[in-house]
């Protein structure tokens, strides 16, 4: 599921591009996420103190259904999806895609994540709605 990406030898290491700093961060958590190998296996501790200083007592939750929603695109997808390092300079198609389907309103995002993961990948629509309402209450 992960795959490396070279930004061309940047040493640029701020955080991700994206279209706002909530997205910022989700993304970095996502890529630290992925990182994890086996994926699921384990917790990643950066991520659980970034997003709970950046959300609060939601962050836990976003902690957990992110990391429930990674395993099961790995599980599901028909494809490998490609995710960058944390300090990747711009998203990657699949990562984009990602952050609409956890922005999006139920219908579009059934849609996003079909298209993101192929059909078997809809069974995780509720995680992707669970992630996308706490974000909701927090923003």
């Amino acid at each position: 599921m992960y795959g490396r990406f070279d930004d061309g030898g940047s040493d640029w290491t701020g955080p991700p591009r994206a279209a706002n700093d909530r997205d910022a961060r989700l993304l970095w958590a996502i890529r630290r996420l992925a990182l994890l190998q086996p994926i699921g296996a384990a917790r990643c501790p950066a991520v659980h103190i970034a997003l709970q200083r950046d959300f609060g007592d939601a962050g836990l939750g976003i902690e957990h259904l992110l990391r429930c929603l990674i395993v099961g695109l790995d599980r599901r997808a028909d494809r490998p999806l490609r995710f960058g390092t944390p300090v990747c300079a711009a998203p990657l198609p699949d990562e984009a895609l990602l952050l609409r389907v956890l922005a999006a309103p139920e219908p579009e995002a059934a849609v996003l994540l079909t298209r993101l993961a192929g059909p078997g990948a809809a069974t995780l629509l509720p995680l992707a709605e669970a992630v996308r309402s706490l974000l909701q209450n927090i923003s």
